[in-house]
């Protein structure tokens, strides 16, 4: 309706302007609007005042949301679209709404992200190397036919599984038994000496293979052929790395390298380096027809392998080695302990072959003799555990977080429900959101991993690359991951919230019930006993290693330096001995063969006793030492004397340890005699007196006890052991290294007792950095979550804290309030992580013979620790709302 002549009117151009730009379906109603207020403005200020105001207010309406648009943008047009357009612009939407909610909430969203991104990060590492670990032996070719022969066999009321078979198994099994359609054999002999020009390297990682080994396994020949490169005595295949360091970039086929006392071994094939998920891991490979082949079933061995045909299965192969037994293992019991084979099992005695898959070897098998240090699969699951534990932690700080924000939000949630939203739009948003979290936290997690691979590696003793984290497969699951995580932790925070009645969101009902968070605390609680259950691993772990680090040995491990390869000095091994004793650094010296530590040799003797009470066959490990051994490391005689080199008759000389007397019976060992039952030649039965019994000493790691030890006199020449006693370690070193270089062209090269020692323990000082690097990432995240949690619910109370202080409270007392909830939390996630983490870390414990007690200050200490820190991270947020002033608090929405 038009206004009369005299009626004031805001300017025609102005309407005209509007009418331009603004859409026609919002025209009528913000020229409604704006002529509406023109009029009052007219009564209050004048009609020129209004005139500019109206003006200026038609300036401010030409923003883009008014502007003209194309019919089809009207709001009931949307209706009209297609549903893949309609979903790309509600998907539009939800990221625009997401993005703006985590920027509102920063704190919120560094949190989360943060949190998420430490889960990811270390399950992402974590399922790196699991993932190594199982897919050890599996690239052969018909890796699912290939077994390995191992000897098994009890003597001495003593099962005995040895990595290796007899020789003449293979071959033997092969002819037999249809099943089988190829074997291979495989010798370590120890460590060489390689001489190439006037260039001299210790070699640890050569074999001694058949000719077929290149075609059984699937070790890809780069020069020469699979199947004859082996063929001949002498010859010799590389690997592409071993080739590099001793030819370089020439061709190094037809060339020769001397291995050791073997001779010169000419070159006739380059291999690719053996993949390091291989249970063995050799660089130079040479044809078994160099070496001396055994023929004793009993007295010879080498690592057996066997690919079963199609159709015939593990236990088929099984039930041969009973008649292998039968047929040729007879004859040679009854040669070397001269008693039938009946005789030998009615005296609970066997021998026997059992089959190991392959693939099963690296995590499945521990038996003596292994070419390599094995894993164990408990391993694999506890690293499985921790990764799912710490994302679940991740994940578990998502929901309490979105869950505790949720009371802000409800009002927003009700407003969308009025204005028309359905349960299903304000899912997808929410879900969106969670979703669109997990992918940020995604992206700074690969990053991480990135920039933590080398100490991972350094960590767990692998290479892994980039490329094994960014390739399609890996990224697949990561990103299915992630999405299946933001659906999963957004699911609970998507449906509550979507289900909420506008009119009680409102009125401010819900917020209540929200707060009250009884799924918080129970998720709270959770966090807590995974990272109570890590503490607690943790410290029993170093305890255990201390334990085994400084327990007494029954020897003195400071301050040996060992030699290495000395044997090359031959004939001059003598005068080098006695040079080393004249210096004055230098206490004692002794030819060291066998070190009571890792790497280093023992021999296995059948040994029959003569007059123990204990009669009949024992399997017994040895050492040769001189007159020097002993006191050089600290060895201490419980009965008897010592070897003496002026006593000719020592050669028939035996020195047992404690524990060896109590197995073969003796009362007063001393003047007793042992046999060795010899390898079956004629002269390798001798016959040995008693004449000392040495204290017990731990000889190898302290996962078993204290095993039966014989010492026979000879020397080994292999290596030195010195007793040293200085200050001035590298002038020490290099006199020696003098001495030797006078003597010898080969590398001088040393190690210290105690730090061979230790190796030993490798896979234990692993576990504990592992336990205690996962127990500080579990408490981080945790503190993530309270950190953030302790926010909003001190932002929830504000107004009670600014009551409160009205009404006289002291910081303390609000403090304490905010704490006490917290307090109870970890004081049941104590109670529940004890006995869970006692009972797992007592079973771990199990694998040692000597091992420390589950005492109870280890379980006080690490709730403790926690509780500590979790009031330290409480207590900021709640000191901080302690100190606001009250009047501010009480104007807070």
């Amino acid at each position: 309706m038009k206004k009369q002549r005299d009626t004031p009117q805001p300017p025609s151009w102005a309407d005209k302007l509007l009418e331009w730009f603004v859409a026609p379906h919002l025209l009528e109603y913000v020229q409604g609007d704006l002529h509406e207020n023109f009029y009052k403005r007219v009564e209050t200020v004048g009609i020129t005042r209004a005139r500019r105001e109206y003006l200026w207010a038609v300036l401010n309406c030409l923003t883009p949301f008014f502007f003209k648009r194309k019919k089809e943008v009207h709001l009931n047009s949307y209706y009209k679209k297609d549903s893949n357009t309609r979903f790309t612009d509600m998907l539009s939407n939800y990221l625009t709404v997401a993005f703006r909610n985590l920027r509102r909430h920063k704190a919120f969203t560094a949190i989360n992200i943060v949190g998420l991104a430490v889960g990811l990060a270390t399950c992402l590492l974590i399922v790196l190397f699991v993932k190594h670990e199982l897919s050890y032996d599996r690239y052969h070719a018909h890796a699912d036919r290939i077994y390995r022969m191992i000897i098994d066999a009890r003597v001495d009321k003593k099962d005995i599984r040895l990595a290796y078979a007899s020789e003449p198994a293979g071959p033997a099994l092969m002819r037999d038994y249809s099943g089988v359609e190829a074997f291979t054999r495989l010798r370590d002999d120890g460590a060489f000496l390689v001489k190439h020009g006037t260039e001299v390297f210790k070699e640890e990682n050569i074999a001694f293979v058949d000719s077929n080994f290149f075609s059984f396994f699937s070790l890809p020949i780069i020069k020469g052929n699979a199947v004859t490169v082996l063929i001949e005595p002498k010859t010799l295949v590389l690997s592409e790395s071993k080739a590099k360091k001793y030819f370089g970039f020439a061709d190094p086929i037809g060339k020769t390298l001397s291995i050791g006392h073997l001779g010169e071994f000419r070159i006739t094939g380059i291999c690719k380096d053996v993949p390091s998920n291989t249970h063995f891991h050799f660089d130079m490979f040479g044809s078994v027809k160099s070496v001396n082949a055994g023929t004793k079933w009993m007295a010879s061995g080498a690592h057996t392998y066997l690919r079963l045909r199609e159709g015939y299965t593990q236990e088929q192969l099984a039930m041969q080695s009973d008649r292998l037994v039968n047929k040729y293992v007879n004859a040679e019991i009854k040669e070397f302990f001269g008693i039938t084979m009946s005789q030998f099992n009615e005296n609970g005695n066997r021998f026997g072959f059992s089959f190991q898959p392959v693939t099963s070897i690296h995590l499945h098998s521990d038996l003596d003799d292994e070419l390599d240090t094995n894993s164990n699969i408990k391993y694999v699951y506890i690293f499985s555990a921790i990764a799912a534990f710490i994302l679940l932690l991740a994940c578990i700080n998502f929901m309490n977080l979105s869950t505790a924000g949720s009371a802000g939000r409800s009002k927003e949630v009700g407003i969308r429900k009025v204005l028309g939203s359905v349960q299903k739009q304000l899912i997808r948003q929410f879900l969106t959101e969670s979703v669109l979290l997990t992918l940020l936290s995604m992206v700074l997690a690969l990053l991480m991993v990135l920039l933590l691979m080398p100490g991972f590696n350094s960590l767990t003793g692998k290479e892994f690359t980039i490329s094994d984290v960014f390739n399609i497969p890996m990224l697949g699951v990561t990103i299915l991951a992630c999405l299946l995580i933001g659906i999963l932790a957004g699911f609970y925070p998507a449906f509550v919230l979507s289900a909420f009645k506008p009119v009680a969101v409102l009125k401010g009902k819900m917020q209540a019930n929200l707060r009250s968070g009884w799924l918080r605390d129970t998720l709270v609680t959770g966090q807590f006993v995974v990272s109570i259950c890590l503490i607690i691993a943790t410290i029993i772990a170093r305890q255990q290693l201390s334990f085994m680090q400084t327990k007494k040995l029954g020897f003195n491990k400071e301050q040996v330096l060992v030699l290495h390869d000395t044997h090359v000095l031959g004939g001059k091994v003598k005068v080098f001995k006695e040079n080393l004793a004249k210096m004055a650094q230098v206490t004692s010296v002794t030819s060291a063969g066998f070190l009571p530590a890792g790497h280093s040799s023992q021999s296995v003797d059948g040994i029959v006793i003569q007059n123990g009470t204990q009669t009949g066959i024992h399997r017994t490990k040895s050492y040769f030492i001189n007159e020097d051994y002993l006191p050089t490391l600290g060895m201490q005689l419980a009965l008897g004397r010592n070897f003496s080199k002026e006593l000719a008759t020592d050669s028939s000389a035996v020195l047992l340890n404690e524990a060896a007397v109590r197995v073969y019976g003796f009362k007063n060992p001393i003047g007793k005699q042992i046999s060795t039952v010899g390898d079956g030649t004629k002269g390798s039965k001798h016959t040995y007196t008693i004449v000392g019994v040495v204290k017990d000493f731990h000889f190898e790691n302290m996962r078993q006890r204290i095993a039966p030890l014989l010492m026979f006199y000879g020397g080994d020449n292999n290596q030195l052991a010195l007793r040293i006693k200085t200050n001035d370690l590298p002038t020490l070193l290099s006199n020696i290294e003098k001495l030797w270089k006078a003597e010898t062209e080969n590398p001088f090269a040393y190690s210290f007792l105690n730090d061979r020692f230790n190796s030993m323990y490798d896979s234990e000082h692993r576990i504990g950095h592992i336990f205690s690097v996962c127990a500080g990432l579990a408490i981080f995240i945790a503190c993530l979550g309270l950190f953030g949690l302790a926010a909003f619910t001190t932002y929830q109370r504000t107004k009670e804290i600014g009551v409160r202080k009205v009404l006289g409270a002291s910081v303390t007392s609000i403090v304490g309030l905010l704490l006490t909830n917290y307090l109870k939390l970890i004081l049941i996630a104590i109670v529940i992580a004890s006995p869970v983490a006692g009972y797992s870390m007592s079973h771990w414990l199990q694998d040692f013979a000597y091992k420390v007690n589950l005492s109870w200050w280890v379980f006080a200490l690490a709730g403790g620790l926690a509780a500590l820190v979790a009031i330290l991270t409480v207590s900021y947020q709640a000191i901080k709302a302690a100190l606001v002033n009250p009047m501010k608090s009480l104007k807070t929405e």
